[in-house]
C-alpha cells in the first residue's frame, strides 16, 4: 500500500506541474449548464478464447446534479458468454486550474451463468483529463461467490491512459487507450489495448466506437492473444 500511494503522489505532482504548458479545454465529461442527463446503447461483438464468439448490448445513464456531483449506472448482457451485470457510480468534479479532475467511487455485479458465478467489485478511482489526454488511477477489490464458497482478491491497481488527435472539444475525433478495465470487468495486469473514435451528430446526439484487443498476461512473458471486440453506439443528451 505504500508503494501505490507513493506513485500516486507522483503522478498528481508531475501532473500538476505539466499543466502549465498544456491547452486548457472545458471538459467532455462535465455538466454543460444545460444538458442534465444522459443515456448511452451501444453492441458489443468479438470473440473470446474460452467462450468463442461474443455478442452483446450494454446501457448508460447519467445523471448530472450539477458542475461537481454526478451519478450513473448501467446494465449489461453478453449472450453468448451468459454475463449479466450492473453497476453504479458516483463522481465528483473538481477544476484545478488548466485539467480537470473526477473522483469516483463505484459497485459492480456480474452474474456469469455459465460457470455459475457471482462477481462483486468496488472501485474507487481518480481520473484526470486534459485536451489531449487523460489519466486514470485508482484500486478494487474483487470478491467472487462460487461453488458455495467466497473469493476474493487483493486489492487491484487500476490504471489507464488515453491520448486523442484533435482536442476534446472537437465534433470528432480519434483516440488509442489502454487500461486494466473496461466497461464490466476489471482486471489486475491483462492490459486492454484499443483504439476509439466518436462524431458528435449534433449537439444532443454522439455516435462512438472502440476496437479493443487484449491479451493474456500482458504484463508478464505471456502474450497469447486472449480475447477481440468492437463496440459501436449512441449518446444522448438532454
Amino acid at each position: 500500500m505504500d508503494s501505490i500511494q507513493r506513485l500516486i503522489t507522483s503522478l498528481l505532482l508531475g501532473f500538476a506541474i505539466s499543466t502549465a504548458m498544456a491547452q486548457y479545454y472545458s471538459g467532455d465529461h462535465t455538466f454543460d449548464g444545460e444538458h442534465k442527463n444522459e443515456a448511452s446503447l451501444s453492441l458489443t461483438t468479438g470473440k473470446n478464447v474460452i467462450t468463442g464468439p461474443a455478442i452483446g448490448n450494454t446501457l448508460h445513464y447519467k445523471h448530472y446534479f450539477n458542475k461537481h456531483w454526478s451519478i450513473d449506472g448501467g446494465v449489461n448482457t453478453q449472450y453468448t458468454k451468459q454475463q449479466y451485470g450492473f453497476k453504479i457510480k458516483g463522481e465528483y468534479h473538481l477544476k484545478v486550474k488548466a485539467f480537470h479532475l473526477f473522483a469516483s467511487g463505484e459497485y459492480m455485479f456480474n452474474h456469469y451463468n455459465r460457470f455459475n458465478t457471482n462477481e462483486n467489485v468496488e472501485n474507487i478511482s481518480v481520473r484526470f483529463e486534459r485536451g489531449y489526454w487523460d489519466i486514470t488511477l485508482g484500486g478494487s477489490f474483487i470478491g467472487y461467490n462460487m461453488m458455495g464458497d467466497h473469493y476474493g482478491e487483493p486489492i487491484t491497481l487500476t490504471f489507464g491512459a488515453h491520448a486523442t488527435l484533435r482536442p476534446r472539444t472537437n465534433d470528432w475525433n480519434v483516440g488509442l487507450l489502454f487500461r486494466n478495465y473496461d466497461d464490466f470487468y476489471y482486471e489486475n495486469w491483462n492490459i486492454n489495448w484499443g483504439l476509439d473514435f466518436y462524431y458528435r451528430l449534433n449537439p444532443k446526439v454522439k455516435l462512438f466506437g472502440e476496437f479493443n484487443i487484449r491479451p493474456a498476461g500482458s504484463m508478464s512473458q505471456l502474450a497469447s492473444k486472449y480475447e477481440t471486440t468492437g463496440k459501436l453506439g449512441l449518446i444522448y443528451r438532454w
